[in-house]
């Protein structure tokens, strides 16, 4: 019952965050804006979205190799793309994360493992968002409200620090946590093996802030690029809440936003979201044909 509430309550928020949006929408404008993607631009944006896809992968297949469990990175690969295709086909119905956390546990590994595995890889995206956040609000921001601006980066300053507090002080945190939490964050927060995922990270946000900037160029917006590197973590920190159907919506009316306030049209920003979505169906697919081939399980190292 509680899930169908909550795939209801997110369904209501997405349709309300569009249906705004849609009213001050000039479809006639939209079209057009769609009609003259570039296919240069757009076959470049959809090879980036592939690279960073499989960085992204790779950066789980080493956040389970930390945490012990050793299988090969193809293997590793094909569940990401299965949990994609999960993600974009089916939002809110049955997550990606969660059919992840299902073929690991068939594959041998506990319950634990698993489910951190996925809890710290969403959580090196998370930081490697905040990292450019940091790095681009001061350099990049002018155009956004003074205290909307001074409020993301001393959010992304307190909690990149924190961070790096609980990693300094790991050996103090395994004393006081839970046993199965202590390992796992143990493991993760060695200086090694942190900096190696949080570099994961902080690149596979690079690569899809350059994927995004690329569909920008394909639908003719002339923003500066470095404002993606504010522009697109923010979209992606904002969309990834779950709070919405697959981020539809949020992400749509975080773009037109932004990009509004550097004079693009409105219906630039909601075409770009759909344009974004739409390359992730295309990845989702490919895991499709994986989970369809029903060979996601056959390698044992």
């Amino acid at each position: 019952m509680k899930k169908y509430l909550s795939f209801f309550l997110k369904l209501a928020v997405s349709a309300t965050l569009l249906f705004y949006l849609f009213r001050q929408t000039n479809f006639d404008l939209l079209f057009q804006t769609f009609k003259q993607v570039s296919p240069e631009w757009l076959t470049a944006s959809i090879m980036v979205f592939f690279v960073f896809q499989l960085v992204s992968a790779f950066r789980w297949y080493e956040i389970l190799k930390v945490l012990g469990f050793k299988k090969n990175v193809s293997f590793i690969c094909r569940v990401y793309f299965i949990g994609m295709f999960f993600n974009a086909f089916l939002p809110g119905i049955f997550g990606g994360d969660l059919v992840r956390i299902f073929y690991l546990v068939k594959e041998g590994s506990s319950k634990t493992v698993a489910s951190f595995s996925v809890v710290y890889d969403r959580a090196f995206g998370f930081l490697g968002a905040l990292f450019l956040l940091l790095i681009f609000v001061p350099l990049e921001g002018n155009f956004i409200p003074a205290h909307t601006r001074h409020s993301i980066f001393y959010f992304s300053v307190t909690v990149l620090a924190l961070t790096f507090v609980i990693v300094l002080f790991s050996k103090f945190w395994q004393e006081r946590l839970g046993n199965n939490l202590a390992h796992t964050l143990t493991l993760v927060l060695k200086i090694k093996n942190f900096l190696k995922l949080f570099s994961l990270g902080l690149a596979v946000q690079v690569l899809y802030n350059i994927h995004v900037s690329f569909l920008g160029k394909s639908l003719g917006i002339s923003i500066p690029w470095l404002k993606y590197f504010l522009i697109i973590p923010l979209m992606g920190i904002l969309a990834s809440l779950p709070i919405s159907l697959g981020g539809f919506g949020v992400r749509e009316g975080t773009l037109a936003y932004f990009l509004n306030l550097l004079g693009e049209p409105k219906e630039m920003g909601i075409a770009l979201g759909f344009l974004t979505y739409g390359v992730a169906l295309i990845g989702g697919a490919v895991g499709g044909y994986f989970y369809l081939r029903g060979d996601r399980a056959k390698d044992n190292n």
